[in-house]
């Protein structure tokens, strides 16, 4: 099983404790291959409005997303989930 991280300049792992959806990575990642969200869409088979919604945070990555977004986009499912997973802890852990 393949486990994606972050790592920092110095090879350390870099734990988040911050609240940063991971639509915004991934908005990030597809300005830097320069790929329209409408363009990735509908390579993920989804509607334009729905993949907004992730890459704005209003809407979570799931399981079969993740697994979508590792397809066409190289990088890792369990990346993904893992950053869903740290964003809603972090959300959860406000709210105490």
């Amino acid at each position: 099983m393949r486990h994606d991280k972050i790592i920092d300049r110095d090879g350390k792992e870099v734990h988040l404790d911050i609240r940063l959806h991971p639509g915004y990575i991934l908005a990030d990642e597809l300005k830097e291959r320069n790929i329209h969200k409408s363009a990735m869409a509908v390579k993920l088979g989804i509607y334009p409005s729905h993949f907004n919604n992730i890459v704005k945070g209003n809407r979570n990555i799931t399981t079969n997303m993740a697994l979508k977004l590792e397809s066409e986009t190289g990088i890792g499912g369990n990346f993904w989930l893992h950053l869903q997973m740290d964003y809603d802890l972090n959300i959860r852990k406000e709210t105490k």
